[in-house]
């Protein structure tokens, strides 16, 4: 494998966004489209403009003092709204969680399925899975960070919505697993078991971003170590075929 240089991977981090489309403004278009039947302002432009500043606001609020303690007018203050106009955006907390919640899907459903379409072999197409997965906790951390360490404190509904969405990424990654057991490309372990072992192995990235970026880490760095890991525990036995 080539040496990864900083340059390389700023610049695979790049194109990731690019290809994905991973910016606020397009997150918050994204949102607009598909909340406007709840939201007020009819112009997509202002729209646009004003989620991306309630959404940023939230996301440092919420690492600041924590999304529970957060009143909505702080909130209001922060992006530069009056508290009427926070309103014609959303209608409640649990509104705007379930709001972050719902694009936060849509961006690693859609990411993981595009990886997905080109490898065939099953240990590409879990190596494929993983790099996505962390390149996309990267470009998008700060959400991430918020929809996790939030999860545990959210209303009821929220916090099943957060879970049911945990579950769905772990049933990617056993799917992989599963389909590289049957294939005989990997060995015989049972794929659930597996699938919850790697996750803490990708949530660690932007939980604990600081150690690994102290390290000298990267996202790219961090892929390769987590496959070839993965891999390693994976292979399946040299039958001397």
């Amino acid at each position: 494998m080539p040496e990864r240089t900083a340059d390389s991977e700023s610049a695979e981090l790049a194109r990731f966004r690019r290809a994905h489309g991973l910016t606020l403004a397009a997150a918050c278009r994204e949102i607009f489209r598909s909340q406007s039947h709840a939201i007020q302002v009819r112009n997509e432009t202002i729209a646009v403009e004003n989620l991306g500043r309630i959404i940023s606001a939230t996301l440092a609020l919420s690492n600041r003092q924590g999304f529970a303690s957060m009143s909505l007018r702080q909130l209001a203050a922060r992006a530069g709204l009056s508290l009427g106009g926070l309103y014609a955006y959303i209608s409640s907390k649990t509104g705007l969680v379930e709001m972050i919640q719902a694009q936060g899907r849509r961006q690693m459903l859609r990411v993981m399925q595009d990886a997905l379409q080109e490898p065939v072999a099953a240990s590409d197409r879990l190596a494929a899975a993983i790099r996505a997965h962390l390149l996309l906790s990267e470009a998008m951390r700060p959400w991430f960070h918020f929809l996790y360490m939030e999860a545990r404190l959210l209303p009821t509904g929220p916090r099943q919505a957060a879970i049911r969405s945990e579950l769905e990424s772990e049933d990617l990654f056993a799917g992989l697993i599963a389909d590289g057991v049957e294939a005989g490309d990997f060995r015989a372990v049972n794929p659930r078991t597996t699938a919850s072992l790697l996750k803490p192995l990708l949530q660690d990235w932007y939980l604990k971003h600081r150690k690994h970026s102290d390290r000298g880490l990267t996202a790219g760095r961090y892929a390769d170590s987590v496959t070839d890991l993965m891999l390693h525990y994976l292979q399946a036995p040299d039958t001397g075929d």
